[in-house]
């Protein structure tokens, strides 16, 4: 069921109000009330008097982006607290508060004497073991040219077993032919003992040319087993070597752990310790894992800012990747980050959780940092703050604008009403509102470009009223809308 809305009496409206009123309508229509009596015919001032005036405005065509508007804190980028992964005594401090400094820089060294003992001990400690892998590499060559000696041996003394047998076939062969003559009586008894002899000597012979093969092959057998070890011994020094190399590196890490560097290119915003004098030991720096609570240093990223907004509920769930800001900084007058002309600024990221205390969340928007000659690491810098204006939302465009003034009611769930002038009668219509910023508001549905839409009453009139329209039916946008 429609609803009709009364217009509030002015008497009841906070004086902030009123002044907004005042504002909202001297930027939107420049009317003329009749008051210049030098052109008025008597006839129409009669009639004025008669009919209550009504000033009306035409609606803007075009939504109004939803927007926000937040204090905004200047952070760095990154930064980092420096802190000693070895407890010694600060000898070198190669920077102070305000220096610049690159990533990998050396800021500051300590000195730590065990810890460069220990590194030439476990250096010494690896050239041994190097030198005992060269040994074994050493072994494992004598002992494969034994194996292959030993391999040969084999081969020559089966090939003496091959000629003393045929030695002796041949003093066999030579036995039987003398005992057959024997046996003719053809020659004497005394040559065949001495073919015996013969025959006998060449059998013996090559029984100990069967037993040198026998040897060759037990010592090729040692041989090979003695490769086997000496390349055994080899791969044990090659992982003493290896564990020596590692202990090594391990020592050269803790040494390592004296000099202290930059995590990222940036300067230097605190300094806790001072160095030694004239080759005296400085403050002594315990390291974070053995009970340190202090940095040496802390070091921040500046050639990028981030400007924290603290964006409150209502506006939390149009917070977007396409959202864009501006932000201006109170010590910087006149300078726009993200204004017309510049590069666009984005907001980067949000917490997509509030703060239940505040019920706001947290949003940043990364801004780069501009140099000049007098503030060569940036002008912005940590705790600056300022005003961040996020777009959230665009304007949608088939809406349109007109003052807040105008609304004379409002309803959950954007429902509102406006009052217009339509033929020479007052109409109180009801309207879908959308965006509001304090003097404009948004009006998705129930008014056109074209409607009369009614500001103020020269006297309070109901609906179906005649009234005497004054104003431009097409008003002007206020300068510095």
């Amino acid at each position: 069921m429609s609803r009709t809305f009364i217009p509030p009496r002015w008497s009841r409206l906070p004086l902030a109000v009123l002044l907004a009123a005042g504002a909202g309508a001297a930027g939107w229509a420049t009317f003329g009330a009749g008051k210049s009596h030098g052109t008025d015919h008597p006839a129409d001032a009669a009639g004025a008097a008669a009919v209550p005036s009504a000033e009306v405005v035409s609606p803007q065509p075009g939504g109004l982006p939803r927007m926000c508007v937040q204090p905004g804190s200047v952070e760095p980028f990154e930064t980092a607290e420096v802190y000693a992964k070895a407890s010694g005594f600060l000898v070198e401090q190669s920077v102070d508060i305000g220096s610049r400094v690159t990533k990998g820089q050396v800021l500051a060294r300590l000195s730590v004497p065990e810890f460069e003992k220990q590194v030439d001990r476990d250096a010494a400690r690896a050239k041994a073991a190097t030198a005992k892998v060269h040994q074994m590499e050493a072994h494992v060559l004598a002992a494969e040219a034994e194996a292959k000696a030993a391999t040969a041996a084999v081969a020559f003394a089966m090939v003496s077993v091959r000629a003393k047998a045929s030695y002796r076939k041949y003093r066999e062969k030579q036995l039987e032919r003398i005992r057959e003559l024997v046996a003719q009586k053809a020659i004497e008894v005394r040559l065949l003992d001495e073919q015996e002899d013969y025959y006998l000597s060449a059998l013996e012979s090559e029984n100990a040319a069967k037993e040198s093969v026998n040897s060759s092959e037990q010592r090729a057998t040692a041989a090979a087993s003695k490769v086997i070890q000496a390349r055994a011994d080899l791969e044990e020094a090659q992982a003493s070597t290896t564990v020596a190399l590692a202990e090594l590196e391990r020592s050269k890490v803790f040494r390592d752990y004296t000099v202290v560097r930059s995590p990222y290119t940036g300067v230097v915003t605190k300094r806790n310790f001072h160095p030694g004098q004239d080759g005296q030991l400085g403050d002594f720096i315990r390291s974070a894992d053995q009970g340190g609570s202090v940095p040496l240093f802390t070091v921040e990223r500046t050639d990028v800012v981030r400007v924290v907004v603290q964006v409150p509920d209502r506006d939390v769930p149009f917070v977007s990747p396409s959202s864009t800001a501006t932000v201006e900084i109170d010590a910087l007058p006149g300078v726009v980050f993200g204004g017309t002309g510049a590069e666009p600024l984005k907001v980067s990221r949000w917490a997509k959780s509030q703060d239940a205390a505040t019920r706001t969340m947290r949003v940043e928007i990364d801004v780069k940092n501009p140099t000049d000659a007098e503030n060569p690491d940036g002008v912005l810098q940590r705790g600056m703050y300022g005003k961040a204006t996020l777009v959230l939302r665009p304007g949608t465009a088939a809406s349109v604008r007109v003052p807040s003034l105008a609304v004379v009611g409002r309803e959950t769930g954007g429902r509102g009403a406006v009052r217009v002038v339509r033929g020479d009668r007052i109409q109180t219509v009801p309207v879908t509102l959308g965006t509001d910023n304090g003097r404009e508001i948004e009006v998705t549905s129930g008014l056109t470009a074209a409607d009369r839409v009614v500001l103020r009453t020269t006297s309070p009139v109901d609906d179906g009223a005649q009234v005497a329209v004054s104003g431009a039916r097409a008003a002007t946008v206020a300068a510095g809308h």
